[in-house]
């Protein structure tokens, strides 16, 4: 058994392991842990063909052969399932939701005969194996099955471009709930399936390229495997209830009146003046519209109508105000950095640098600096 044979095998276990972490997992994120539980499942099925290929062990286990194909019809919606769900708890399956796998099940049902067929049949099957690649069936199937991948990923990165905006406009901090790892592993799901329809294309072709198939595309699902469980196991619970209703509600029939309006607004502005809300680092709307006495939909509204921004930049804007203030004084020039974004309500101090930068144009130490270039500030420690 070869090396590829022995990673592969261990993305098979673990693949099966996460995926029943994750299915049996209670907590917020329960709904969508099925579906990214059932994708792992998927992702061992389908290469488990690469291991019984390359360990020798096909001649002893042929009902096996072939039993991963159709599942990669199930990538896309489990993925695209996964995301919805976890970027929109209000979300519930539908009965028309079925249609996502009918591909899955036509597959199964063209391929029963050939499952159906005998040992030696499928022996004699495992013989020609290295050159399944060239079959024209194949070719078809493996075409049709990464246009259906790239569809859905289309659509989850526009679900995710959605959630993006909705968090900005209930968030004031994102570090914990970015989901910025979900947009690259679209991309990576770009890259790696268009590689292998690229390797399918090239051996129908007379390229020879089984060998360079059968290495890469185990390793890669491996590390697919153990990259995305990973991250699909520290996911925390994005939205809670209240912060779900507010980012969900839409303005075209609020009650707000022009008269309340304006009142709001200048009841916001004199609160973030006063009581400086936005030294909280985990405050988000529903918890400002609970201080103000506002509804939270109604809050965001003036927000995003009134002032023209999200809630995050709003809350952040103040921040980095705050922060600007506590560079400029003389007593706080002992501050590092770090304890200067705490101060300002920032919980990171890459959150910060990034958050400053956007605002000030340079980064908190070139502010420093630059302060102390014109003897604004004292020095600094």
């Amino acid at each position: 058994m070869d090396i590829v044979a022995v990673v592969t095998l261990l993305g098979i276990v673990q693949g099966f392991f996460i995926g029943t972490l994750l299915v049996l997992s209670k907590g917020p994120n329960q709904r969508a842990n099925r579906f990214l539980g059932a994708l792992f499942v998927c992702y061992s099925l389908s290469i488990m063909h690469f291991f019984l290929d390359r360990s020798g062990l096909y001649p002893q286990v042929p009902h096996l052969m072939r039993l991963g194909l159709p599942v990669l019809f199930l990538f896309g919606p489990l993925f695209y399932f996964y995301v919805k769900v976890l970027t929109d708890r209000t979300v519930r399956l539908r009965p028309y939701d079925i249609l996502h796998g009918l591909p899955f099940l036509f597959l199964v049902l063209l391929m029963v005969p050939f499952y159906l067929s005998t040992r030696e049949e499928k022996i004699a099957q495992i013989e020609r194996m290295k050159d399944f690649a060239v079959e024209p069936a194949f070719l078809l199937v493996a075409t049709i099955q990464v246009i259906h991948l790239f569809v859905y990923l289309i659509v989850v990165r526009g679900i995710l471009r959605q959630y993006n905006i909705k968090i900005r406009n209930t968030k004031s901090s994102l570090d914990r709930i970015n989901l910025r790892w979900l947009l690259i592993c679209t991309t990576l799901y770009f890259v790696v399936f268009g590689f292998i329809q690229l390797l399918t294309t090239l051996q129908a072709f007379g390229i020879h390229t089984v060998e360079l198939y059968h290495t890469s595309i185990p390793l890669i699902v491996t590390a697919i495997i153990y990259g995305l469980g990973y991250m699909g196991l520290r996911q925390p619970e994005i939205f809670s209830p209240a912060e779900e209703m507010a980012a969900g509600k839409k303005y075209e029939k609020s009650p707000l009146t022009p008269a309340s309006a304006r009142e709001y607004t200048t009841r916001l502005q004199s609160y973030m003046t006063t009581d400086r809300p936005f030294l909280d680092s985990e405050l988000t709307l529903p918890g400002l519209a609970d201080r103000l006495g506002i509804p939270a939909y109604q809050l965001s509204q003036i927000i995003n109508e009134s002032l023209g921004v999200s809630f995050f930049d709003f809350i952040n804007g103040h921040r980095v105000e705050e922060a600007k203030r506590l560079l400029q004084d003389p007593s706080k020039s002992a501050f590092t950095i770090l304890a200067v974004a705490e101060e300002a309500g920032f919980n990171s101090k890459s959150a910060f640098n990034a958050t400053f930068k956007r605002y000030a144009g340079q980064t908190p130490s070139e502010f420093r600096q630059s302060l102390k270039k014109t003897g604004v500030s004292s020095t600094v420690a």
